[in-house]
C-alpha cells in the first residue's frame, strides 16, 4: 500500500521541552476513556488534590512519585504531542491502556490485547519512522506487561492503528486480519514509532470494546463485559507499577 513519505532526517524546528513541566514520576500511564482513568487514580491512588501539569493534548492527569497518568485526547496528533511533552518532561518509560475493535473471533468484547507489532494507518507515525519500519513495542517493557497481565491472559498480536475510524471496511478487516491482526484503535502505532525514534521504553494494552469480525458491527461500548475488564485491566496494572519501574530498563530493552 503506497504511503506519503513525510520522513526527514533533519530535527524539528519545535522543540517540545518548550512545553515541558516539572514532573517527577518515574513512568506514565495514558488512557483514552474518563471511565479508565477514574478506575486508574483510583487503584492508584492518587490524590485528587495532586494533579498532573496541564500539557498539550492531556484532558486530565494525576500523579504521584511513582506515576504521572494522564487522560489523553484520543487520535494520533494528540496522542503524540502529549507524549513528546512527557519525554521532554524527563519521563523515559510509558504505558498505555486503550480500547479497540476486534478483528478476530479470537477477541470478543471485554477480551484483552496486548500489542506486539503495528500496521500503520495513521499520519504521525510518518513523521517519525520511514514506511518501511514496522513499528513495535520495547522488548523488556513488553514482557513485563505481559506477566504483569498474566492471569488476565491476554492475546497477543498485531494492532492497526487509523485516523479514520469510520473507513473501517470489511476488506481491511480481512486482509489485516490474515496478517495476524487483532485489534484497530486510533493511537497505538503513532506512539510506538516516537518511541523508537526518541529511543524511550513504551507498550501498550487493549480492551476490546466492539466486534468488526462479524457480518454487523456489533458495539459492547456500555456492556458489562467491557466494564468488567476494563476493572480487572487496571486494577492488575495498577498493583504491578512497582514492577514495571523498579531499576531502570537496559539498553537492550528499548525499541
Amino acid at each position: 500500500m503506497p504511503v506519503p513519505v513525510w520522513f526527514s532526517d533533519e530535527p524539528g524546528l519545535i522543540e517540545p521541552r518548550a512545553f515541558a513541566a516539572e514532573i517527577e514520576s518515574e513512568m506514565a500511564i495514558l488512557c483514552f476513556s474518563r471511565r479508565i482513568f477514574a478506575l486508574l487514580r483510583t487503584f492508584l491512588g492518587l490524590p485528587e488534590d495532586r494533579p498532573a501539569p496541564r500539557l498539550p493534548g492531556a484532558v486530565e492527569g494525576a500523579m504521584d512519585s511513582r506515576v504521572v497518568l494522564y487522560h489523553s485526547s484520543f487520535g494520533s496528533p494528540a496522542a503524540g504531542m502529549l507524549m513528546e511533552t512527557l519525554i521532554a518532561s524527563g519521563i523515559g518509560r510509558l504505558v498505555m491502556l486503550g480500547q479497540a475493535g476486534s478483528l478476530s473471533s479470537r477477541c470478543r468484547i471485554g477480551s484483552v490485547v496486548l500489542p506486539s507489532f503495528g500496521v500503520r494507518e495513521e499520519g504521525t507515525s510518518y513523521h517519525y519512522l520511514p514506511p518501511a519500519v514496522e513499528c513495535r513495542p520495547s522488548p523488556i517493557l513488553f514482557e513485563r506487561l505481559r506477566t504483569a497481565l498474566e492471569p488476565i491472559a491476554p492475546v497477543e498480536g498485531g494492532v492497526w492503528s487509523t485516523d479514520a475510524p469510520y473507513r473501517e471496511t470489511r476488506q481491511k478487516v480481512e486482509l489485516y486480519a490474515r496478517q495476524g491482526v487483532l485489534a484497530v484503535e486510533m493511537e497505538c502505532t503513532a506512539l510506538m514509532s516516537i518511541a523508537m525514534y526518541r529511543n524511550v521504553e513504551f507498550a501498550a494494552v487493549l480492551v476490546i470494546t466492539d466486534e468488526l469480525f462479524r457480518e454487523k458491527w456489533e458495539e459492547g461500548f456500555q456492556s458489562e463485559n467491557l466494564r468488567s475488564a476494563e476493572e480487572r485491566v487496571s486494577k492488575a496494572l495498577a498493583e504491578s507499577v512497582d514492577y514495571l519501574i523498579q531499576n531502570r530498563l537496559t539498553a537492550e530493552g528499548r525499541a
